[in-house]
């Protein structure tokens, strides 16, 4: 579906957007580490929400974990709640990880909207039939699951929070360094430009 061309194009406009966001390195770190620990959360469909009202809190930029969050969606969903489960199972034991895939599948099952259902229904529609589906899981699963999901997500929120504040960073002192260069060629520029117009005229000077 996508080649490694478009892969490699769509990573360098995102690290671009990263380190274009607005706030400080820290604000920008702490919105992905967010985006990360929230996005793999069991809580489908209302993950930007969640860390929208969280960076609001503690001060985050609030459009950075839009990018963590968009790694859990409909084709992901399965295998990455399934993988935080098994971290689960292997703190609190449980029922089978076939057990947890089956519930997985449902919850992100298509429901048909009907003919007059508008988007916001639809919408509505399927975070209920998720919910309704997670909660339908006995405590023995739920456990594993949500401890997963915490364990899981906190380790890959607190590297993402120093590797990201790194790059931003980086990021900008590579742009303060080039607008710099910039404006010193333009500043020779103009020093030679006046020293060779002033020549000229000096020398038109003395002709007459």
């Amino acid at each position: 579906m996508f080649s490694t061309r478009r892969i490699k194009f769509l990573m360098r406009r995102l690290l671009r957007a990263l380190g274009r966001a607005t706030g400080t390195s820290h604000q920008i770190a702490l919105g992905v580490a967010i985006g990360f620990f929230v996005g793999w959360l069991p809580i489908v469909g209302i993950q930007m929400a969640v860390a929208i009202v969280v960076c609001q809190i503690v001060h985050a930029n609030k459009v950075v974990p839009i990018f963590p969050i968009w790694l859990t969606n409909p084709v992901t969903l399965v295998p990455i709640y399934s993988f935080n489960y098994w971290v689960g199972w292997l703190v609190v034991g449980g029922p089978p990880l076939s057990d947890i895939a089956r519930v997985l599948g449902r919850m992100i099952a298509v429901q048909e909207p009907g003919p007059d259902v508008g988007r916001f229904e639809t919408w509505w529609e399927s975070i209920r039939h998720a919910f309704s589906e997670l909660f339908s899981m006995g405590w023995d699963m739920q456990i594993p699951l949500w401890l997963g999901c915490v364990i899981v997500g906190a380790a890959l929120a607190v590297p993402s929070y120093f590797l990201t504040r790194k790059f931003v960073d980086s990021f900008r002192e590579a742009v303060a360094k080039k607008r710099q260069m910039r404006r010193d060629i333009r500043r020779r520029q103009n020093i030679d430009a006046d020293i060779v117009f002033g020549d000229k005229g000096l020398g038109g000077g003395e002709r007459d």
